[in-house]
Parts: structure tokens; C-alpha cells; sequence
């Protein structure tokens, strides 16, 4: 990679690893239904100047319902529920090897033997994970950030059908898909003020909770992510996304104070070494 695509690789990965803590503060503000639903509110302000996409209706609506809706909404509630930042970031990217056996049980597509053992490391880095945390309540939010995982996961495959067209512009459109419903069930799960509240209670932390997950996080860092895919191989750019759990830790430990240590940090380095064996897997097989 050249150098300023390497500092943009790098931009990407401290971008996406702060985000999760910022999104631990933003649940502070909000419920998960309130936020999601207002996150991708804004995040669909550009279809204002941006025209849709040369994509099917399918491949849009699969993709704001599994990759957005679905992935958010279960990683919020994961959140809430006690699971820590780092942790969290660490646990989406089951995606990676998820993503192998859907396309493999949906599409019929044959995995290699070193990307359904990565899947294997990764799964048995997620139980070490699982032995980690105290209490049922940590269990339970581990359960929902692997069904994130598993939700975006899915999304990937309609993404794939995405490919030719802008990833600005498929990520403008697609957010368009989650608003209603997230902000419908919040009214009926939470009421009409905790889902109005960035309005009716607004406040500085909560609108820049707001701000940093949809301008840095989606517009700018899918901007600068779908230049890198246009630029460079997938599977040169694909292990950039092994720096965001990294970068996650480090700002979750400084921000937050998560502490990640014993058999929790092994767990941790058994499930990215798994995902990290499962993308280069991918590569050595193309």
C-alpha cells in the first residue's frame, strides 16, 4: 500500500475501534432502539444528494435489515446488558467466519479446511471468553453480541451483490430500510419520550454520540473503506479489520478502564487468531 493509503487504513481502525466505546456512552443517553433508529436517520441524509444505487431492491433491504438494523440493535442491547466495549468488538468479528458457513449452508459455497478451522479456533476462543465473565447476565450479553455477529454475517451476503456500486451510496440507501421500524418498536418497548428524547431532552453528549457514529464512523470510514476495496485486492485490505478490535481494547482500557487480562485475554487472542487464519485462508484460496 502506498503511504497515504496505509494512514487511511490506520484512520480507519482507530475510527471504528473508538467507536464502540463512544457507543457505550451513548447508552447512557438513549435505549438501543432510540439510537439505532436516530443513528440511521441521519445516516440516510445523504440520498438527499446521492442517487440510488444500480442494485436490487433484494440486496438494499437485505442489507439495511442485517448488516444495520440487525447487527446494531442486537451489539446495543449486548452493550447494555453489560458486555464491555473491547469485548464487543472482539466478538462481531465472528462475522468473518460466520459469514463461511452461511454462504456455505445458503449459497452452497465450499470453504477450505484452514477457513473451517479458523472458524474452529475462533469458537474455541469465544468459550474461553464465556468462561471469563462473571455472572449470568455477562453470559446472556455474550449470547446477544454472537447473534450481532451472526446478523451481520448475513448481511454480507446480500452486500456481495453491492460490489460495482458506491459503498457511500449503498450505505445512504440502505440506511433508509431501519428508521421506521426501530423507532416504531422503541415507541411500543420503551414510549414515546425515550425514543424522542434526542429532541425533547436533548443534550451535547447525546447529539455528539450521534454525530461521531454516523460522520466519522459511516460516511467518512465507509468513504475511505471503499477506496481502499476499489484500490487493493479484498484480501489485502480485508486484515485492516483485525486493527479495529485492537484499537477498540486500547481505547475501551483507557476511556472506560476494561480490564482485559488472564484467561480473558487469552480468549481474546484465540478468537483473532481465528478470524485472522480464516482471512488468510480466503486470500491464499483466490
Amino acid at each position: 500500500m502506498r503511504p497515504l493509503h496505509i494512514a487511511a487504513s490506520l484512520l480507519i481502525a482507530a475510527i471504528w475501534g473508538l467507536n464502540f466505546t463512544i457507543i457505550r456512552f451513548g447508552l447512557d443517553e438513549f435505549t438501543p432502539f432510540a439510537f439505532a433508529g436516530w443513528r440511521f436517520v441521519l445516516g440516510a441524509l445523504p440520498v438527499l444528494l446521492l442517487p440510488r444505487p444500480a442494485i436490487s431492491w433484494k440486496a438494499l433491504i437485505g442489507t439495511g435489515i442485517f448488516l444495520f438494523a440487525g447487527q446494531f440493535v442486537f451489539l446495543f442491547f449486548a452493550m447494555e446488558a453489560g458486555l464491555p466495549p473491547g469485548l464487543s468488538s472482539v466478538l462481531v468479528q465472528l462475522q468473518g467466519p460466520l459469514t463461511l458457513v452461511l454462504a456455505a449452508l445458503f449459497l452452497k459455497e465450499r470453504a477450505t479446511t484452514a477457513q473451517w478451522a479458523g472458524l474452529a479456533v475462533a469458537m474455541i476462543g469465544v468459550i474461553l471468553i464465556g468462561r471469563s465473565v462473571e455472572g449470568s447476565a455477562s453470559l446472556f450479553a455474550v449470547a446477544i453480541a454472537l447473534l450481532s455477529a451472526l446478523s451481520w454475517a448475513a448481511g454480507n451476503l446480500f452486500l456481495r451483490e453491492t460490489r460495482a456500486a458506491s459503498v457511500l451510496s449503498v450505505t445512504a440507501w440502505a440506511s433508509l430500510i431501519p428508521p421506521l421500524p426501530l423507532l416504531a418498536i422503541g415507541v411500543l418497548h420503551d414510549g414515546w419520550p425515550s425514543v424522542l428524547a434526542p429532541i425533547l431532552e436533548p443534550t451535547w453528549r447525546g447529539w455528539f454520540v450521534l454525530f461521531y457514529t454516523v460522520v466519522p464512523v459511516m460516511w467518512l470510514g465507509y468513504l475511505l473503506w471503499g477506496t481502499l476495496l476499489r484500490t487493493y485486492p479484498a484480501g489485502k485490505v480485508g486484515p485492516v479489520s483485525l486493527l479495529v478490535p485492537c484499537c477498540a481494547l486500547v481505547f475501551s482500557a483507557l476511556l472506560t478502564g476494561e480490564s482485559i487480562g488472564g484467561l480473558r485475554l487469552l480468549g481474546v487472542a484465540v478468537v483473532l487468531g481465528g478470524v485472522a487464519l480464516g482471512i488468510f485462508a480466503s486470500t491464499w484460496r483466490r
